[in-house]
This record gives structure tokens, sequence and C-alpha cells, in this order.
């Protein structure tokens, strides 16, 4: 893409649909990210990003929906950004991590014009993405490791007019979970980025196992129309999703790390509860048993809290340290902040 395609994108009305070309090195074909800017008029402008993790499928799917099925005339007002696949050759490689370089796109943000083609790829999306935009979905999920009740997790800010437009958000999505979350490894995260940047953020998880299931694309699709629609982008009402055979969307939050459980030593875990089940401080979560002591008796791991079991570990090979279940309190002290807004 030339310069000056994208910045004019941004101020006139219509679709458009573009490569951000990264040089990826030395004899490497350059890496091409695809963006789409659909556009009627001033207003907001909203960021949805796919592919930042390669084996979290969600968001590309429900991304290029609406790049297919959106068209400026559906937007009452503003600019809608649209990008699919942040970190291609992740996606192209179905890994967490680029193939290219080895690095996690989610941890070199804000990234670095004279780094590898993955530090490019982020300073690319901080210098020229980023700036004109005021809210920012960047779509992930489980992966390969983990399953996660379908969400969007946010960070309590101290910015207090922010938080509530950010919890706002958060609810118009109206995934089976929004969750405010203390986050045990958040450098070089785009969030961290994003927030630093004054802008609104959310970060959704919408499913796990590396797979995807028809409710999992349908609340990511549900949850992406419906923040357009709480901006006043779009027309028509809210809707809720169906996931597991209901409707329901409720708050949860996870503010201290003695929500988290870890793995006392490496091994098997074998899971024993289901996520979005209701456990209690003790509970038996799952149990790790060794490879090399196939009779011995399996060390428990158990809930440290009471509370919902929002994520848990789903890939069985785990290692001392892997994070294995989050236990997360439902609540309601939050609500207020979003009916100010």
């Amino acid at each position: 893409m030339r310069g000056s395609e994208f910045e004019k994108a941004l101020t006139t009305d219509g679709k458009q649909s573009f490569f951000f070309e990264v040089a990826a090195g030395r004899n490497r074909a350059a890496v091409c990210l695809p963006v789409t800017v659909i556009r009627n008029g001033p207003g907001p402008c909203v960021l949805f990003t796919g592919g930042n993790h390669g084996d979290e499928y969600e968001g590309p799917f429900a991304i290029m929906r609406m790049i297919r099925e959106l068209g400026h005339d559906d937007l009452v007002c503003g600019t809608v950004i649209l990008m699919p696949m942040l970190n291609p050759p992740a996606v192209d490689a179905g890994t967490r991590l680029s193939p290219i370089d080895g690095k996690n796109l989610n941890r070199v943000f804000p990234g670095n014009p004279r780094g590898t083609v993955t530090d490019r790829i982020a300073h690319l999306v901080t210098s020229r993405v980023l700036p004109p935009v005021d809210v920012v979905l960047d779509l992930h999920a489980g992966g390969r490791t983990s399953d996660i009740v379908p969400s969007v997790m946010i960070h309590k800010l101290r910015n207090k007019e922010r938080l509530a437009r950010t919890v706002a958000v958060m609810k118009a999505f109206r995934a089976p979970v929004g969750i405010l979350i203390k986050e045990f490894d958040s450098e070089g995260m785009i969030d961290s980025t994003v927030e630093r940047m004054g802008k609104i953020f959310g970060c959704c998880e919408l499913g796990g196992i590396g797979r995807v299931t028809p409710e999992s694309v349908d609340v990511t699709w549900t949850g992406m129309t419906n923040v357009l629609k709480h901006l006043g982008m779009m027309k028509g009402r809210l809707r809720t999703a169906r996931w597991r055979n209901r409707r329901r969307s409720r708050v949860l939050e996870a503010l201290t790390f003695s929500r988290y459980v870890d793995a006392p030593v490496g091994g098997l875990y074998e899971p024993l509860v289901e996520i979005d089940e209701t456990v209690s401080k003790q509970q038996p979560l799952g149990r790790i048993l060794s490879p090399d002591n196939p009779g011995g008796k399996p060390i428990v791991c158990r809930a440290s809290v009471d509370g919902v079991l929002y994520q848990h570990r789903a890939f069985c090979r785990i290692a001392k340290g892997d994070k294995l279940a989050l236990v997360a309190e439902e609540t309601t002290r939050w609500d207020h902040l979003a009916d100010q807004v």
C-alpha cells in the first residue's frame, strides 16, 4: 500500500481494501496484512483485529464476514477498520508464534521499525493504524492450550470516565461474559499500548482448544455489530447470541492473582470441571499425573476461591508454573458505570 492510501480511505466515504506490506528480512517476501476501511461520514472510528495469534480463529472468520457483508451504507456514521490477520505468518502456520522469528506479536508492542518482522508489524499498527481510532477490539481465543468462556476482557483503569466507557462497550458486546481482569503477563501487549494512547480497548476471548463452533463465531459477529449499534454507527437493537443453549450475558471480575491456579509440577493435567461451572473454594478442578510414574498418586489442583470457572487448561501436557485455571467472581458493582454513558 502506498503511504497515503490508508489515510485517504479514512476521510473518503465507501469501502476500500488494501494490504500493508511489512519487510520480512533478507531473501524473504514481504508480509502482507489485509485491511479494509468502511466509512460513512464523520463519527466514531472502530478497529477490529484478528489473527494476533495464528491458532485463534473466531476473530478472522467474523471479521472476514464483516468485510464481505458490511457496506458503507449500512453505517449511520463513522468508520470501521477491519484487519482479520494481524500476524499472517502465524495464521498461515496455525501457530501462536511467528514461524519467521519465533516471536509472540502480542508481547512486542509498541514494536520496533528496525526489529524483526513481528516487531515491524507491531510498529506499523502502533504508528499507522491506532492513531485515528477511538475504540479497539482485539479478537482472540484460547488457542490450542486453553478453553475460555466467550468473553470481553477489560482492565480496571485509573481514568474513571474512560473506565465507564470501556465497561459500556464490554457490556454492549453481550458476550456470555464480560470480565474485569488483572493479567499476569501484560508487558508488550497491544492492550497496554492502546490504553496508554487513551483509547477504549477490549480483548475478546471467544473460544478455545484450537477449534471453532458455529456458536462461537455467532457470539463474535453479534458482539461486533452490537458495539457498532451501541456507538450509534448502526441501527438496530442489541441482541444476545446463544452459547451452550443459553442466551445470557453476565459480568465477572478477577482482579487479584489469587484467582489463578498454577501447576505445582509438570506432567499430564486431567480436568475435572467444565468452564462456566460454579465452583467452591478447595473444590478439585483437575489433577496432575506423572508419565514417569503411571501408578503414582495424582496431585489434585483445587480452586483457591469460590466463583465461576472462567478459563481452564485444555492442552494436557503441562510444565511447572503453567496457568491451569482462573476462577472469577460474578458481580454487579460495575453496572452503574455503564449506565452513566
